[in-house]
């Protein structure tokens, strides 16, 4: 329904004006009406930076219509502005008034050129610029292409456009847009309104804006607005839409709402609408006989209204306000939401039920209420129903009228009931239970264990207008289409298949994924864990209302809405143990939503179910400071599942040749692969699946693929990794060569010279480290790589002084302290001074490998045991590091335990680069 008014007060285009009784569709040419108060064009002070000189709207109203005047003075100073202003333009409803041409004339040099004199006319185009939006607005087009225009002339048109409405009958309204400082679109500018002292108008401006009352004078009263007004002070973005809305001046000659109501309502009478439409009668009558209650009679009414009649706005003869009659729009099978409400009505009263028709605005929702009584607040009318007490909005325009979900109300709310006698403006509120439009579920296959990839499958099932569109392109969709909507659904990992399953009719569908996603667990040290609550675990309320003038401004909350996510996670078989910690039962209403969930680990899997429900509307000011401090308080309470220390990691695959646990994985990877074969990232997903679960022959594979694909630097620095644990130095080096070629950073140069030393060039190291320089971290960094290298040459006293050096601003920085530390105990460097400085790192900074190279010193000064209680404390912190778990080995095996080789062997396996770089420093495996 195209009930807002198109207005533009300070815009060529005056799309808002009422009409004359006597309307045409060609353009009028004479005089300005004798109550238009021209402008004093030596009161305007002229800036060239401006497009306009003069932008003067007028307004008269009388008793059933209005009358926009509008004289506009254009400054050409430009061969673009020729472009831009060369074609005057002019629009116009003619079966609601004229468009008056009262002159347009060029100012050159003193001269005014009177085209209108000299005989040119506007052209009239019959142009539906909304039909790709399926409305035909009726309205008319008049152009002219200025001849003989010049850069440094100013072009002035002075017309008019007249309105008056069918269905307003003796009331008129209208609204003009105020803009706004710092804008400077014209030199001078107004809004200026008047109506006979013995007509009964209302008029306001705002927000932000009080306007001066009228002047009375020559019978008449006054209105004036000079533009720009004063810039609006700025406001919270997540205030309500009535707090954020443009100013308009609006005035209009409706007493109330109630007005507004009677005038409109008899355009949606039923009475004698199915006479003679027999066919449509039977419809009904079926209906009535396939369904047992009014509730479901109702949707099928509302289903065959949404399928049936397809939208079309026909804006001609009166149709912005007047619905087509029922006959029409069944015979013709199209209509706006005006013509769809009343055959829904219809269909409804033949039906016995009790429904009216309702106004609502759909993009000014809240805003409402602070409006004039206007028809141009609501841009939007539907039915409701009383059923068994309850209300319930039914709207034709829509699609997927589905029983489940018809209680829930849409997101307009307010409404303006339609009554011979008139009505007030109603709330529209969510009073039965807000059923969900969208269902989320996912079950994940954690069975493989804590910290190996999962496989997944999603289902989201939608019921409504969302389902009528999904179940409208599925068949359209390719697999490519599919999986794009998948990602776009929110699906974290690789989607390898997607269907599109419709549901008994079209107002259910729902979407099924299936793929592999990243691990379930997080793991810190041995202990893993992970949420599985995910919609109701963080409540974002933080509204700014820091500024003094913004204590008293609400906050806007998401529309009322209603959706449910169910999580299914099967865990390792035998495993017990795992230990949820948090509310699993939960039920609290936090910044305008209600979250629910039930959380219960049973047989194996953990169950998940979770329901948000937004209230809608808005917080109170009084009660942003509570709502605030709920929302953290909740966002504190996590919801977390513990893994116990049984539960199955990846390591132990790096000693078995048996990937039969993971061969649903591969199988999902490989599917990705397939389907986009020619794109790098599903073949670097997998190369780092295969790469963590130490199969470092497939990871080169689909590394190889990866860099014929997408060479880039990162890439070939990530290969030379698995080079490095096939024990393939020489590739290694050649792929960090590349990646420094492609794109050389300190960082990769240093990457690269420590494989150059582990393959015995140290000369070529150094000589690439010596060219590098950067901030205070890279030079401490290139220090300790330096300090290697002379250690490599036999020099490791010049290797620790040229660390030391590096450490004079810094003295106590952790981080440079440890890497003393492991350069004097690798390298065996004054080993026994090296105990204090390990220690001070430690206590600096307590980090897991800050005790493995304590260790190390520990070790090379045969302190065994307190090596063994370092290495034990670092590997419960990260049992990751391979390092600390192969000289854990060493020492045990040295020890005569023979525990120390499976150490030794288990870390090799999983880390075999380890040899060269622990050969370096004189370990033999």
């Amino acid at each position: 329904m195209n009930l807002n008014l198109r207005y533009a007060a300070v815009s060529l285009l005056a799309l808002s004006c009422s009409t004359a009784a006597l309307a045409g569709d060609e353009p009028v040419y004479e005089a300005s009406p004798d109550w238009v108060v021209p402008v004093d064009m030596n009161e305007v002070e002229r800036d060239p930076a401006n497009d306009r000189i003069v932008s003067d709207t007028q307004i008269r109203i009388e008793e059933g219509l209005l009358w926009r005047y509008t004289d506009v003075i254009y400054r050409v100073s430009s061969l673009s502005d020729l472009t831009e202003v060369g074609t005057l333009k002019a629009q116009w409803m003619p079966d609601k008034g004229d468009l008056i041409v009262h002159g347009i004339t060029i100012l050159r040099d003193g001269e005014t050129i009177d085209l209108v004199e000299a005989g040119e006319r506007l052209e009239v185009l019959r142009r539906e610029q909304q039909l790709e939006s399926h409305i035909i607005d009726g309205e008319l087009t008049a152009t002219l292409s200025v001849p003989g225009l010049r850069v440094g002339d100013e072009l002035r048109m002075a017309y008019s456009v007249t309105r008056s409405d069918q269905a307003l009958g003796r009331e008129v309204q209208s609204q003009s847009y105020l803009w706004r400082e710092p804008s400077t679109a014209a030199d001078y500018a107004r809004v200026l309104v008047s109506w006979p002292d013995d007509l009964d108008v209302r008029y306001q401006a705002g927000p932000d804006y009080e306007i001066a009352p009228a002047e009375k004078r020559g019978g008449h009263n006054w209105l004036e607005v000079a533009l720009p007004l004063p810039e609006a002070e700025e406001l919270p973005q997540d205030a309500p839409a009535r707090f954020l809305r443009s100013t308009f001046l609006q005035v209009g000659t409706f007493d109330d709402w109630a007005e507004v109501s009677s005038v409109m309502a008899p355009y949606y009478s039923t009475e004698g609408a199915l006479d003679g439409l027999d066919d449509l009668t039977a419809k009904v009558e079926k209906i009535r006989g396939d369904h047992n209650t009014d509730l479901a009679r109702a949707v099928a009414a509302l289903e065959l209204v949404q399928e049936d009649i397809r939208y079309l706005l026909n804006g001609l003869d009166g149709g912005n306000y007047i619905p087509q009659d029922v006959a029409t729009t069944w015979e013709k099978k199209y209509g706006d939401c005006k013509a769809k409400t009343l055959i829904l009505l219809a269909l409804l009263d033949q039906l016995g039920i009790e429904a009216e028709p309702v106004l609502a605005s759909v993009n000014q929702s809240n805003s409402v209420p602070v409006s004039l009584p206007l028809p141009g607040a609501f841009d939007h009318v539907l039915v409701r129903a009383t059923i068994d007490g309850n209300h319930y909005y039914l709207d034709g325009t829509s699609l997927g009228a589905n029983i489940t979900i018809a209680g829930n109300v849409p997101p307009f709310e307010y409404a303006l009931p339609l009554r011979a006698e008139g009505a007030d403006l109603e709330p529209i509120v969510q009073v039965l239970p807000r059923v969900p439009e969208s269902t989320f579920a996912m079950t994940v296959d954690a069975s493989a264990g804590g910290d190996i990839p999962s496989l997944v499958e999603i289902s989201v099932k939608f019921v409504g207008a969302a389902a009528a569109q999904l179940n409208a392109h599925a068949d359209k969709l390719n697999d490519d289409a599919k999986r794009q909507l998948a990602r776009q659904a929110g699906s974290e990992g690789a989607i390898v298949d997607v269907e599109i399953v419709a549901g008994e009719d079209d107002s259910v569908a729902t979407m099924i994924m299936s793929g592999v996603m990243p691990p379930m667990f997080d793991y810190d040290g041995v202990r893993g864990e992970f949420q599985p609550a995910f919609a109701t675990t963080e409540v974002e309320f933080s509204p700014d209302r820091s500024r003094r003038d913004w204590r008293e401004i609400p906050v806007s909350v998401e529309a009322a809405s209603a959706m449910a996510f169910n999580l299914n996670v099967v865990l390792p078989e035998g495993i017990d143990g795992f230990e949820l910690r948090g509310d699993s039962s939960l039920d609290e209403v936090v910044a305008g939503q209600r979250l629910q969930r039930e959380i219960r680990i049973s047989d194996g899997i953990v169950a998940v179910e979770e329901l948000i429900t937004s209230q809608g509307g808005e917080i109170a000011a009084d009660q942003i400071t509570a709502e605030r401090r709920k929302a953290q308080s909740f966002s504190r309470n996590e919801v977390k599942l513990i893994a116990p220390e049984g539960m199955p990691r990846r390591w132990r695959f790096a000693q078995s040749a048996d990937r039969s646990e993971l061969a649903g994985i591969e199988a999902a990877y490989a599917k990705a692969i397939a389907n986009d074969p020619e794109e790098a990232a599903p073949y670097l997903t997998r190369a780092g699946f295969r790469y963590d679960t130490y199969d470092f022959a497939g990871s080169l594979e689909d590394m190889n693929m990866v860099i014929d694909l997408e060479g880039t630097a990162e890439y070939h620095a990530q290969r030379s990794t698995v080079h490095l644990q096939l024990r393939d130095l020489d590739a290694a080096v050649a792929d960090l060569s590349e990646a420094y070629l492609l794109q050389p950073t300190p960082w990769r140069a240093m990457n690269l010279a420590g494989i150059m030393l582990e393959n015995g060039d140290a000369a070529e190291a150094r000589e690439l480290l010596e060219g590098e320089d950067g901030d205070e971290g890279v030079r401490q960094s290139l220090a300790v790589s330096l300090a290697e290298i002379d250690a490599f040459a036999g020099d490791g006293k010049a290797g620790l002084a040229r660390i030391d050096l590096s450490m004079e601003d810094d003295p106590n920085n952790a981080y440079m302290m440890n890497q003393k530390c492991w350069f004097m105990g690798t390298w065996q460097v004054e080993v026994r001074d090296a105990i204090g400085v390990c220690t001070k790192a430690v206590e600096l900074g307590g980090k897991a490998e800050y005790l493995d190279s304590r260790a190390m010193v520990y070790y090379r000064n045969g302190m065994f045991e307190e090596a063994l209680a370092d290495l034990d404390a670092a590997l419960d912190r990260k049992p990751e590091m391979n390092g600390s778990l192969l000289l854990r080995g060493v020492i045990l095996r040295e020890m005569g335990d023979a525990a120390g080789q499976k150490d030794i062997d288990a870390a090799l396996a999983r880390d075999p680069m380890l040899a060269s770089s622990y050969g370096l420093f004189g370990f033999e495996f």
